[in-house]
């Protein structure tokens, strides 16, 4: 074979792994949007390449316009665009400067939300580097969301970047911020009723011996009064500020101990 042949071929293999790539994203995308709608995911006659390519989320463009874009375990990280399903709720994680500490607030505003099964949540990031990390065994940690619930994640992302994630088990979820959670940067969602095992109070949910519990200055947050699931719902919403400043006391060393 000559040298223009085998550039030809070489030139053909690439552009035969790049498909083999966005292919298998797409594949690992469809066992968690299957059967959410009835309606043909089949391109019609106007349908793009772009409609029919995965993006970072590993969804299509077709799929977002279907309501399929939000995945049960990583939800849909947005970079600015219009998010492709309209947010019932929007909580914004924020830094705050602390009196006399070197060490910020990192919270979530508001911190604690009720909510219906099936609502979708805009987590805005306000302020950069943040995630949402539920508090889940399969991550180390003590169970407090629903059992049947799974293990939720966002990636870290930026300041404008939002994340959408739609609570489908009714129950307590407890949510961290995982690089600020020890700063207390942590949140409870209520989906329905305040059941579940994060209804019980912090260090008495279930888990392996080796699971940690919320510690340090988030121990302190989720275990204010005004956080408890009940209040949750009766208030709809309660606000950082709602928290008593004791609560949200920066604690570098476990609870119980000086």
């Amino acid at each position: 074979m000559g040298a223009d042949g085998r550039e030809r071929a070489e030139h053909r293999t690439t552009t035969l792994g790049r498909r083999q790539v966005l292919t298998a994203l797409g594949a690992a995308a469809m066992p968690a949007v299957a059967g959410c709608s009835s309606e043909s995911n089949e391109p019609d006659e106007n349908t793009t390449s772009a409609d029919t390519e995965p993006d970072m989320n590993g969804t299509t463009q077709q799929e977002q316009t279907n309501g399929q874009a939000i995945e049960p375990r990583f939800g849909y990280v947005g970079t600015g665009e219009e998010p492709p399903v309209e947010p019932d709720h929007t909580v914004q994680l924020l830094i705050r400067e602390r009196e006399e500490a070197p060490i910020p607030q990192f919270y979530f505003e508001p911190t604690g939300l009720a909510i219906e099964p099936g609502d979708t949540v805009r987590f805005q990031m306000t302020t950069p580097h943040h995630n949402v990390n539920a508090y889940h065994p399969a991550f180390g940690y003590t169970q407090r969301v629903p059992e049947s619930a799974p293990a939720y994640s966002s990636p870290v992302l930026g300041a404008g970047e939002y994340w959408l994630y739609t609570f489908e088990t009714e129950g307590v979820h407890n949510i961290m911020c995982a690089p600020h959670e020890l700063f207390g940067m942590v949140g409870s969602i209520v989906v329905g009723s305040p059941t579940g095992p994060a209804a019980s109070a912090v260090g008495e949910a279930p888990g392996p011996s080796e699971a940690r519990p919320p510690e340090f200055t988030a121990g302190l947050v989720l275990s204010d009064p005004a956080l408890a699931p009940e209040n949750i719902v009766e208030a709809g919403s309660v606000s950082w500020d709602d928290l008593a400043p004791e609560s949200k006391a920066l604690r570098l060393a476990p609870i119980g101990e000086e």
